[in-house]
């Protein structure tokens, strides 16, 4: 018995994430040069009346060129597909991979809140003046996303003047 040829497409994704069976983990690796580039423990959770998905451990290792934003991505759609809602959950802290730069901005920057205000306030401040956040007086907070505290204009600005 004879099968047809396999069809390949023309061009991989520069990206593949792939969740080895039996495990809430996900591992995200290039296809331009083959190198495992982010890992992430996930899985849904049940709190009250609300249902999101919690990030155990989200870890990327080649920073800087965009994996991060691919796999929160991927996380966004894996939570509307898991029935959560597009709802996410994780304690953002620094881990062994990058002690010294908290991830608190990045997670910021892609929408996530916390009721840590006073925590909110000093990321905030430090996206806005471009600064890294010190990692002695970075603590690790849960955030969420979406994040739908975001403030209007007028309390931000109302902020600021008593800053």
């Amino acid at each position: 018995m004879q099968y047809p040829p396999l069809k390949y497409p023309k061009q991989l994704p520069p990206v593949l994430i792939y969740n080895p069976p039996g495990t809430p983990t996900y591992k995200m690796i290039t296809t331009f040069m083959p190198r495992a580039v982010g890992d992430m423990a996930a899985f849904p959770v049940q709190q009250d009346k609300q249902k999101f998905l919690w990030i155990d451990y989200f870890i990327i290792i080649q920073r800087r060129f965009g994996f991060g934003e691919k796999f929160l991505k991927f996380a966004k759609n894996l939570s509307k597909e898991l029935g959560c809602d597009g709802k996410i959950r994780l304690k953002a802290q620094t881990t062994i991979y990058d002690p010294i730069n908290p991830p608190h901005k990045f997670y910021r920057k892609e929408g996530f809140g916390s009721d840590n205000t006073r925590m909110l306030r000093k990321i905030d401040r430090a996206i806005e003046s471009n600064k890294q956040l010190d990692y002695r007086n970075t603590p690790a907070i849960e955030m969420y996303y979406p994040d739908d505290k975001k403030q209007g204009l007028l309390q931000k600005f109302l902020m600021k003047l008593h800053l």
